[in-house]
């Protein structure tokens, strides 16, 4: 018998029966069918034999994605951890992971790592309690589109995959490749919490078709899945509150560049790269971020030149944060000559780095400017640099606001440093990109020696709730 996080869980609680078990899992349950498109879930139940086996630690892989929502939901963490991956089968992690789960602010695992490209990780793909579901609707679901994924027994998944035709999982993979754009605009948009659940909820149906799709149609899978991870990676790093948040999209930087690396798609191999670069850069660690950034660019036969910008000016905060100045611009200087065009749309269809616009650089410098001290060189370009972001990209816009509102404070130009905090506060709290709500921070931070500036106290108050 092999001592699980779950059944250290469930000894705890008292559940150790099915009997006992099973009205909380039924009332897990109908809970989450409450939500758009998860009606099905209120009718899953566990069958004696099938917990006697969960109990045992004799789950060969995890349950279906059904049983798995729903026990993630019941218990507050991902299945993964719940029954055992490389490195959680002992009673010695089972207990680590349990004291995780009674104090949940600290940390599920190490930062990013530098070494290889597969790390093997504990990490699920669930998180986002606080999504506002009614927005999600904008972006839709992939569950509710393909109903005959739906079920309401634990090998029902199993079952539709294992029966779905070829022209099915095509008209599949069709659809979540028009998602994947939905939810992109839906993060430039709303913000990262707003898509981060149907990003996970999709990357759940893309790894159940890698288990059972054949080989005619992995290829094509595996691209999609990757893209979708580097997405989930991106997502958790704007919204992470902690280690745990900043480990998840470590971890799915990893998992994307598995799949593309399996898949032979430099395109998206050297945007991984391109994430993690952006990942040390915003732990501080300028070796690495010029490093990183340097090896995008060895892709050249593969990246467009607005891929190319992005990492120019990726490599060009390395710079920044080794503190020379001449490097540093003279990278903002050559990732201009690569700029994406501008567009409205937001939805990705341009391609990766279609972000790297004229306007984008500009913000990308004038934050060097900050980085190497300088807050009177930033004030005039973030102000360019905002006037000439679309409006589509508003979390974008956002974290202008909040690094506008620094280089203000920093320069003592306080009621100017109070509008732009204001204003980049309201795109952080509604979107909950915790990168603009940290920025937006350090701003009133700069500010707090000077409480009698009108509005100056009133910040202070609004991001001690935040």
């Amino acid at each position: 018998m092999r001592m699980t996080l779950f059944r250290r869980l469930v000894e705890e609680r008292g559940w150790t029966t099915v009997e006992t078990f099973n009205p909380h899992f039924s009332r897990a349950g109908r809970e989450l069918a409450k939500q758009p498109d998860m009606k099905r879930l209120a009718a899953v139940n566990v069958a004696r034999r099938t917990f006697d086996r969960w109990m045992a630690g004799e789950l060969k892989g995890l349950p279906q994605r059904d049983t798995r929502m729903i026990l993630e939901h019941l218990f507050q963490q991902p299945a993964t951890l719940l029954f055992g991956s490389p490195g959680l089968g002992s009673e010695d992690s089972a207990g680590e992971a349990a004291g995780r789960s009674r104090a949940s602010q600290g940390p599920l695992g190490s930062g990013p790592a530098e070494g290889g490209i597969l790390t093997p990780s504990p990490f699920l793909p669930q998180e986002g309690a606080d999504v506002d579901r009614r927005q999600l609707l904008l972006a839709g679901s992939a569950a509710a589109a393909l109903p005959f994924l739906a079920g309401h027994a634990e090998d029902s998944a199993q079952h539709h995959l294992d029966g779905m035709t070829s022209d099915e999982a095509e008209a599949m993979l069709l659809h979540l490749r028009e998602m994947w754009h939905l939810l992109v605009q839906s993060d430039n948009l709303l913000g990262p919490r707003h898509a981060l659940e149907s990003v996970h909820r999709n990357l759940s149906l893309l790894q159940d078709l890698l288990e059972h799709t054949g080989s005619h149609l992995r290829g094509e899978a595996l691209v999609l899945a990757s893209r979708y991870a580097e997405s989930a990676a991106w997502l958790h790093e704007d919204c992470a509150t902690d280690a745990a948040g900043t480990a998840r999209a470590a971890h799915w930087t990893n998992q994307a560049m598995a799949w593309a690396v399996e898949a032979g798609d430099d395109v998206m191999t050297a945007w991984t790269l391109f994430r993690r670069a952006q990942q040390a850069t915003a732990s501080g660690r300028a070796a690495p971020s010029i490093s990183l950034s340097r090896a995008v660019q060895r892709y050249d036969h593969a990246i467009t030149p607005q891929m190319h910008a992005a990492a120019l000016q990726q490599e060009a905060h390395g710079y920044a944060l080794a503190g020379d100045e001449v490097a540093c611009h003279r990278l903002i200087d050559r990732a201009e000559t690569f700029a994406a065009r501008p567009e409205s749309a937001g939805d990705g269809r341009s391609g990766h780095g279609d972000f790297a616009t004229p306007a984008y650089l500009e913000g990308q410098r004038a934050n060097c400017w900050l980085l190497l001290g300088r807050p009177d060189r930033a004030v005039p370009i973030l102000s360019t640099a905002l006037a000439a972001l679309p409006q589509v990209y508003r979390r974008d816009r956002g974290l202008l606001h909040a690094r506008l509102a620094i280089a203000h404070a920093r320069n003592g130009e306080l009621d100017q440093g109070v509008d732009q905090a204001r204003r980049a506060l309201v795109v952080a709290r509604s979107g909950g990109s915790t990168r603009t709500l940290r920025e937006t921070i350090a701003a009133v931070d700069a500010m707090r020696s000077s409480p009698d500036t009108p509005g100056v106290a009133e910040l202070v108050r609004a991001v001690a709730q935040s």
